[in-house]
């Protein structure tokens, strides 16, 4: 595999973080903050983060997945997006954290499901942003790097394949790497599918 070539060094990341951390603070001030992360990408960038704010904070964790499911009636396939746990987030100032704002369908699923729950406010953050691939008419009310290109972004909780998330930087490839294939899971019999004994799981369509 070609090395990495770096683009932002921890120290880059680290002075943004804290900026971040000082506009949302200013924005949010005499408030409690509930903090909200997509913990695959952003686990790194969120544990930084809300040590650079300087109001009351409470940090939630949710796990997303989105699967190809295939319809044993006709054989068609579609993209479903599961997520748990659900977000309570009634009268709540929310910040939605993630690593990378790609197409942002993942992201608007997610604000949709909260806003369902009448939060006071949601906003959303993200490590990386990168416009030209949205799918979506989504813009992050904060970010702390917009990267023109479409290339593969790794290092700081970012992974590829599962690997590199724990560079203490961001680097990319001159090229992206062969992906690995995606599971294809059938669907089950019945459209009630979401209740699970042991967690919730919400789904919604890509």
């Amino acid at each position: 595999m070609k090395p990495l070539k770096v683009l932002f060094k921890p120290e880059a990341i680290a002075r943004r973080v804290r900026e971040l951390g000082r506009q949302i603070s200013r924005d949010f001030r005499g408030q409690t903050l509930d903090v909200v992360v997509l913990i695959d990408n952003g686990y790194i960038f969120m544990a930084d983060l809300v040590r650079a704010l300087d109001v009351p904070t409470r940090c939630h964790f949710i796990r997303t997945e989105t699967r190809d499911i295939t319809d044993p009636n006709t054989g068609k396939e579609r993209k479903e997006i599961f997520y748990t746990p659900e977000i309570a987030a009634e009268d709540k100032n929310i910040l939605l954290v993630d690593g990378v704002l790609q197409s942002g369908i993942t992201t608007d699923f997610l604000l949709r499901r909260i806003y369902l729950h009448r939060p006071r406010t949601v906003k959303t953050v993200v490590c990386i942003d990168k416009p030209g691939e949205r799918k979506v008419f989504l813009e992050p009310d904060y970010w702390a790097f917009r990267l023109a290109s479409n290339s593969v972004v790794v290092g700081y909780g970012l992974s590829w394949d599962g690997l590199h998330g724990n560079l203490p930087y961001l680097g990319t490839w001159a090229a992206a790497p062969a992906a690995a294939p995606v599971k294809k899971v059938p669907a089950p019999p019945s459209r009630a599918r979401a209740a699970k004994p042991k967690a919730k799981a919400k789904k919604g369509r890509k």
